[in-house]
């Protein structure tokens, strides 16, 4: 009832709101720079009023709650938002390692390499019996074909360190989801009273945003306060105070499967799923794009092998080799060769090859054969064999699935003429480069022996060769400028294709890296203005709670002083 006892009570639940609100604004000061800290505020209210002769009487004040200054739609923006910036930043970060392997602004770019290998040609073309030139055509071969074989070997170590980035992704991911339900069940405890566990809330939601760098994730609020978390493409990730972990495995076809492992040992592939955040770029990076820049590079080695191979299988170097061993492999001897394996099996046409038999500079026997590509390598085996044209002088076999031509008398060497079916580049005979990819791509070891042996002309019809013939050696310097390369470009400008092509694609990843920073930084904005601490608000918050609870205290003051008058006039 009203009295003087009803304004000690005021008083003493005065003193006790302003208190309050010194701590609670002490303790936004304290957590002015702490990351994710969402300003607080009490919430005061009219105490219920007691009822009076003269109608419901105020009866001070009363603590309804400390309020956390919050927007979930804000955060669950930024949240998004930040997810896909930490995928285009790792992207474009990982471009730009890429790109740095095809800097072509610094010496020894590959564009300096086919261009040195091919202006050697044309050195060798004007002096076909140089010595010299032979020397220097064949260091320019193999600094090219270490070019080729570093950019690819350095691709590889690109994916397999993306490999390893991998597992501590997917550790932190699971930390971060079981950390949410664990402050899920502490939040359930704490606030089975009614109020709010507004610093558990807070570390919830660090945690949540600490997450979505790593994937993309949606989340939902539950009515008793828990906050559900799924990927993406809708797998759950923290449902309550459970959560469900992540793991992953490199298939048979060489790609990353990202596994969810679900309750009652269930486990499902969402990889196809993924948006945001940074495992999603470090598997598109090692599945889709570095696999595309490794294809291209491939692409490019294998068309330029096939072309020089074409024309110097068909030629004649210094020197003649009395036994040549192909450079290539089928997988059964029996099958056509289109058929069994032989990298470059698919450019096998109909057509002949020449081949001579020469014995002290002078063909002794020669054969225009036959060739039809559904013949197997024992056909092929058996049609030089008894050959009526060759006499018997070369002997063909077969060793490990590679074709074997040996001339059968000591002192006779073996001449390569035309070749309208491609065959002696399919089955690597008489050729210049071994492989077919960037990272095989190698220059043929007994070239590497005996420069005498590089082909720089060709056999006449009648079997002879003439040691100045520059014919080879001009057909393949030609080949600089040649649209021999893949979809018909040059190889110069194939190569460039894929070096702007990852330069664009770089640019665009940092392009949109910037763009999304800015949208991060305006949603960061954003919610600092609605959680945010402002010194300057907190400052005057103090003085004011500093002066309402001195003057509660200066009540409690006046109701003695009433007591006092009171007990004076019983005196």
């Amino acid at each position: 009832m009203p009295g003087i006892t009803a304004i000690l009570d005021i008083a003493m639940r005065a003193l006790a709101a302003e208190q309050l609100g010194v701590e609670v604004t002490s303790h936004n000061v304290a957590n002015v720079n702490t990351p994710g800290y969402c300003r607080q505020k009490v919430n005061y209210v009219t105490a219920n009023p007691v009822p009076s002769p003269w109608g419901p009487l105020g009866n001070g004040v009363r603590v309804q709650g400390i309020e956390r200054a919050f927007d979930p739609f804000i955060a669950a923006r930024l949240d998004q938002q930040s997810a896909t910036l930490s995928e285009y930043r790792t992207l474009a970060a990982q471009l730009e390692q890429v790109a740095g392997l095809f800097n072509e602004t610094q010496a020894g770019g590959l564009t300096e390499h086919l261009s040195a290998f091919f202006a050697a040609w044309h050195d060798l073309a004007d002096h076909p019996v140089g010595a010299g030139e032979r020397q220097a055509l064949l260091q320019e071969a193999l600094s090219l074909t270490e070019a080729f074989r570093y950019r690819a070997d350095q691709l590889v170590a690109a994916r397999t360190s993306l490999t390893r980035q991998l597992a501590p992704v997917i550790e932190k991911i699971n930390t971060h989801a079981r950390r949410i339900a664990e402050l899920n069940r502490e939040i359930q405890i704490s606030e089975a009273n009614g109020q709010l566990a507004n610093d558990l809330r807070d570390q919830r939601q660090r945690e949540i945003s600490a997450l979505a760098e790593l994937i993309g994730i949606r989340t939902y609020t539950t009515a008793d306060g828990m906050v559900n978390v799924t990927l993406a493409n809708g797998f759950t990730l923290t449902q309550g105070v459970q959560a469900w972990n992540l793991t992953f495995q490199i298939t048979p076809a060489d790609t990353v499967a990202v596994l969810w492992q679900g309750p009652g040992g269930l486990t499902e592939d969402l990889t196809g799923g993924l948006s945001g955040g940074r495992l999603t770029a470090l598997i598109t990076m090692r599945d889709q794009l570095i696999p595309r820049y490794q294809s291209e590079l491939d692409g490019l080695a294998r068309e330029l092998i096939y072309a020089v191979n074409e024309l110097h299988s068909q030629g004649t170097g210094l020197t003649l080799a009395a036994s040549q061993t192909g450079t290539y492999a089928v997988t059964d001897a029996g099958l056509p060769l289109t058929g069994a394996g032989l990298p470059f099996g698919d450019r096998l046409t109909a057509g002949a090859v020449h081949l001579v038999v020469e014995r002290a500079g002078q063909p002794v026997a020669q054969t225009t054969l036959a060739i039809d590509p559904l013949m197997s390598l024992n056909d092929l085996i058996t049609a030089i064999n008894t050959d009526a044209g060759l006499g018997g002088l070369i002997t063909a076999s077969e060793a490990d699935g590679r074709l074997v031509l040996s001339a059968t008398v000591p002192g006779d060497a073996l001449g390569f003429g035309s070749d309208t079916a491609h065959l002696w580049a399919s089955l690597g005979i008489n050729t210049f480069f071994t492989g077919d990819k960037a990272y095989t791509f190698g220059v043929n070891p007994w070239v590497a022996a005996d420069a005498g042996a590089i082909a720089s002309g060709r056999l006449n019809l009648d079997g002879t060769r003439a040691p100045g013939d520059n014919r080879t050696a001009l057909a393949l310097a030609d080949l600089e400028t040649a649209p021999a390369g893949p979809d018909g470009l040059t190889f110069a400008a194939a190569y460039e294709r894929l070096v702007s092509a990852l330069g664009l694609e770089g640019e665009s990843a940092r392009h949109q890296a910037d763009f999304l920073q800015a949208v991060v930084d305006q949603l960061t904005r954003m919610r600092d203005a609605v959680s945010g601490v402002s010194l300057d608000e907190e400052l005057a918050n103090l003085i004011k709670f500093q002066r309402a609870y001195q003057a509660a205290a200066r009540l409690i003051t006046i109701a003695d002083e009433l007591y006092e008058t009171l007990l004076g006039i019983k005196r």
